[in-house]
This record gives structure tokens, sequence and C-alpha cells, in this order.
């Protein structure tokens, strides 16, 4: 299994099934890492994510579960049925991954669009 963190710095671990599923392990409250519990990012969601940073050059994430704003990537998971949490491990694993990159905006994260970027 991986180790990553989220932007806003907490420790999670994660890996990839043989189906292109994220099974990500959230860290407990006090930050030790555990396997009891799992937030499953399907490749549906993932594909979903991956699109919408590719076709902008800078887009807010907003993981925000309650109102995301129009035009961010909370609020695309959000119309989807889906929870924006995902994203706050997505994220890292994109930007680990070369897919994006990411900057903070006061205590916004904007996601960049690796490939545009110079």
């Amino acid at each position: 299994m991986k180790t990553l963190f989220t932007l806003s710095g907490r420790k999670f671990q994660y890996k990839k099934h043989p189906d292109g599923e994220l099974i990500v392990y959230p860290a407990e409250q006090n930050g030790n890492l555990q396997e009891k519990s799992a937030i499953i990012i399907t490749p549906y969601t993932i594909a979903l994510v991956k699109d919408a940073i590719k076709k902008h050059t800078e887009i807010p994430m907003r993981a925000s579960r309650d109102n995301p704003p129009q035009g961010s990537l909370g609020a695309l998971i959000k119309k989807e049925k889906q929870s924006p949490q995902q994203l706050s491990y997505l994220i890292p694993i994109l930007v680990e991954s070369g897919i994006c990159k990411v900057r903070r905006d006061g205590r916004a994260f904007i996601v960049m669009n690796f490939k545009m970027q110079t």
C-alpha cells in the first residue's frame, strides 16, 4: 500500500484494485494509519475528474460536502450524487501520478492541468 497526504496534511493509505478502483484508507482522528475503514473511488469518478482537469487550465477543487461552488470539481462530483470528499484523496494521487499540480489560493486549492503549465 502507498501512503500519501491530503492537501491539508492528513495522512492516508491507498491501493489500486485490478479493476481500476482506488481503495483509500483515511487515517484515524489521532493520525494513525488504519485498514478497518475504506473509501472506494470508482473508475468512473477517476475518469470524470481527469477529464475535467484536462478541459481546464485551472479548476477549484472545493471538496466541501455541503455546498461546493459551481464550476468546481466538488460540484461536478456532487452532481453525480457522490461525495466531494473523494477529492481530498484523489487529487493527491493524481498529483503523484503527474496528471496535475495544485496551488493554494487563500484557503482554497486550485487544481492545474499539468500539461498546460510551462
